[in-house]
């Protein structure tokens, strides 16, 4: 290997070891950083954007390896200079994913959107005697890929090219598995693909997200369901498929069937502390609480006035059909449309979470299961039913479970009463004392 590049890997090997340590972690593992330097990023970045705004650059060692060996994200273009929905994630970030997966020599390993195919090739490293399937949906990046394999002389690694969806069945039982992209609805093939026992590193795509807000969780095969052993907040493209693209998309309330019935007047107008401290940046707070509502509220919905509002500042709140009826959270006020019933429904669960300690995602137990074989939702269970899965998530610790890392914004803005604001910070674990009846309005 030349001197250059040598030095930039030890660089980047030596970046990827505080970025574990600072993760938790005792650093960067041997094994990991063996099958890392087996694996030199830079064979597998050819045309490419070191930013989205930048310029397109073809990989040109002279130039482009202090960019290729940092901890950058990469997005891969096409021939026609299109950026494709693909990236050369974070690797620090990646990297340590991999590592919680739990990957060993001899496993059988299923990679779902492999992409440039540099994770799988460390993959490949990692099982040793083992055998990788990368899945790729994009023709040229599995091609490419497969070529980039091949110089390096990694055989133990297969690239198909395919719908993620289907898995891939020749190969299974696996191991390990994991997607690349955040995923709505869990595909019924890796219900059958990934072995009892096996693990499946899962971004779960968050309906109260903006758009790649994610829920990554290391999943646990048991029977006919997985349970999460630990899960992190994260940020993935979104899966692509039938179904996939619900909870990353806003609705207008005249699409609602039963507007032209209602007064389009709002017939309720209250301030709301939730978002005023910061009327252009609907985060902190009202952020938690518009995930707690996504994962335990059917009528949840993220609303588009057609301002053109990112999607994670974008009005949200509650649609209830039957009642005719919607509330609508605003920075700083509260609409609310038709009969009084969304808006009494938002109250509650506002409470609800304030009384729970206004947990995160990361406060909860989370099971993936089969839509069909999903219980009732009860006491601290709430069920999500996404297509052929669900999501039970349940809060039942009184403190932080061992694995759980904190999924809420350190500097959220948290609202104790909402007739005078303070500053509090969500607690994505324990449940917190709860002083007295909140509700979102005064």
């Amino acid at each position: 290997m030349e001197p250059e590049i040598e030095a930039h890997i030890t660089r980047f090997l030596a970046m990827l070891d505080t970025a574990f340590r600072r993760r938790g972690e005792e650093g960067l593992p041997e094994r990991l950083r063996r099958a890392v330097q087996e694996a030199p990023r830079h064979r597998f970045v050819h045309r490419f954007q070191a930013d989205r705004a930048g310029p397109v650059e073809d990989f040109d060692a002279g130039r482009h390896l202090a960019a290729v060996y940092s901890d950058r994200v990469l997005a891969h273009v096409g021939p026609d200079d299109a950026t494709l929905d693909s990236t050369n994630s974070q690797p620090s970030y990646v990297l340590w994913l991999l590592h919680r997966l739990g990957l060993e020599p001899g496993h059988r390993a299923l990679e779902i959107g492999s992409g440039s195919g540099w994770l799988t090739a460390v993959m490949g490293r990692l099982v040793g005697d083992g055998h990788v399937v990368g899945v790729e949906i994009l023709g040229d990046l599995a091609c490419r890929s497969r070529a980039d394999l091949a110089a390096l002389g990694i055989a133990n690694v297969a690239i198909v090219e395919g719908d993620g969806a289907a898995g891939h069945a020749a190969g299974a039982p696996y191991d390990r598995a994991m997607v690349t992209a955040a995923v709505w609805d869990l595909p019924a093939a890796l219900f059958e693909q990934v072995a009892e026992g096996g693990r499946l590193l899962l971004p779960v795509a968050l309906a109260g997200g903006a758009g790649r807000d994610c829920h990554v969780a290391v999943l646990h095969r048991e029977g006919d369901r997985f349970r999460a052993l630990e899960a992190v907040p994260g940020h993935f493209v979104r899966f692509t498929g039938p179904e996939q693209e619900r909870g990353a998309k806003r609705r207008r309330l005249e699409e609602l069937p039963f507007w032209p019935g209602i007064d389009a007047t709002p017939v309720l107008h209250r301030s709301l502390s939730l978002g005023l401290r910061d009327p252009a940046r609907f985060g902190g707070a009202a952020h938690a609480f518009r995930l707690f509502l996504g994962q335990t509220e059917p009528g949840f919905t993220v609303f588009d006035d057609g301002a053109g509002e990112d999607l994670a500042i974008a009005p949200f709140g509650l649609v209830d059909a039957a009642a005719r009826s919607v509330a609508v959270c605003r920075p700083g006020m509260l609409l609310g449309y038709g009969s009084p019933e969304a808006v009494r429904r938002l109250d509650s669960a506002y409470r609800r979470w304030t009384a729970l300690g206004m947990p995160g995602p990361a406060a909860f137990e989370l099971e993936v299961v089969r839509a069909e074989q999903a219980p009732r939702s009860g006491r601290n269970l709430w069920v999500e039913r996404r297509g052929v899965s669900a999501l039970v998530w349940h809060l039942a610790a009184t403190r932080p479970r061992q694995g759980v890392r904190q999924a809420c914004p350190d500097n959220a803005v948290v609202v104790g009463s909402l007739h005078e604001p303070e500053r509090r910070k969500p607690d994505p674990g324990t449940p917190a004392p709860y002083s007295g009846p909140g509700r979102l309005a005064p």
